[in-house]
């Protein structure tokens, strides 16, 4: 019996010594302003992930700008201190070059056609090299609302954007194109776009309609012209460290979260453009459409160059134009 008793303590010392499974931590952040549709799709996806993971899952949502930049938000991911960021694939570029392609003018045909290229071959090569050299990965990636301009004076026509000083982010594809539409492009940190409009800074900038409402665009630059130039995406992606660690059961769980958020803000990205280009029209904007064949022919001329400069893959660029859809 005295052996018996030695043994049942031994045995309950050692499963007391056997620490319960602990949640994974998550810091979830990006460096959009609060209430927009990249913030609004990462609330969902914290939500949704508490909602899913049980007690598997931790989450730390850092909304705004808290965390700085994108790009000094994109350099935390990469280092780990941000475990999930939430954003678009430019900030992929200063270190996998071929995301570029994704920013120049007038590359995706419509939503249907970037949709096509993100679930193909091509996009899951440039996925894979983002692993490879950033030790990032894509969970998730859909369409977002058209990229369009925002300026002080009106914009009519190809003529009226000659020498216009375009508020452009640190991305060289943004730089190139519309410097190659005959602009001049001007870096300027997107929390400090708006001040650089209102006070002259810069004649215009382009953003996505609910993003540049979120910013106040309208307010600085009422003229609203409808170029569609970029067929946005948006994405959520995780550090790559943080991925490999996870069960395959928890990395199901973030994968489901992290497709119902982007498939979320996909749909409701257009659904709201319209009604936030209504919105900033009875705040007083202007509206106009505009022909975009004399924009997409002078991006078009430029490929050549910009692929020998190296800004994406030979050839990346005609093989996205060739997929169907």
């Amino acid at each position: 019996m005295k052996h018996f008793v030695i043994g049942a303590v031994t045995a309950l010392s050692t499963l007391l010594a056997i620490p319960a499974m602990a949640e994974t931590r998550l810091v979830v952040a990006g460096s959009e302003a609060v209430d927009s549709l990249l913030d609004r799709m990462a609330v969902r996806f914290a939500d949704t992930l508490e909602e899913t993971g049980g007690d598997s899952f931790n989450v730390n949502l850092v909304r705004g700008q808290s965390l700085g930049s994108a790009q000094q938000v994109m350099e935390q991911h990469q280092a780990g201190s941000v475990n999930v960021m939430y954003s678009r694939p430019d900030w992929f570029t200063s270190n996998v070059a071929d995301f570029q392609v994704m920013s120049w003018g007038f590359t995706f045909r419509d939503r249907d056609h970037l949709n096509a290229f993100l679930e193909s071959n091509v996009f899951e090569e440039m996925n894979q090299k983002i692993v490879d050299e950033m030790g990032v990965r894509v969970l998730a990636a859909g369409a977002d609302q058209p990229r369009i301009l925002y300026t002080r004076e009106p914009i009519e026509g190809i003529d009226d954007v000659q020498g216009i000083k375009m508020r452009v982010p640190g991305i060289k594809a943004y730089l190139e194109l519309w410097e190659a539409v005959g602009a001049t492009p001007t870096q300027v940190a997107w929390a400090e776009a708006f001040l650089a409009l209102q006070s002259g800074a810069v004649d215009g900038a382009e953003a996505d309609a609910s993003g540049a409402y979120s910013q106040k665009f309208h307010v600085a630059a009422p003229n609203i012209t409808l170029t569609n130039h970029i067929i946005s995406a948006l994405h959520i992606s995780i550090n790559e460290e943080t991925w490999a660690a996870l069960s395959a059961e928890d990395q199901a769980i973030l994968q489901a979260a992290a497709d119902d958020a982007v498939a979320w803000a996909s749909e409701t990205g257009m659904a709201e453009s319209q009604s936030v280009l209504d919105q900033m029209v009875a705040e007083g904007a202007t509206v106009r459409e505009i022909d975009g064949e004399p924009f997409a022919a002078r991006a078009g001329v430029a490929v050549p160059t910009m692929e020998s400069e190296g800004l994406w893959s030979e050839g990346l660029w005609q093989r996205i134009r060739d997929i169907e859809g």
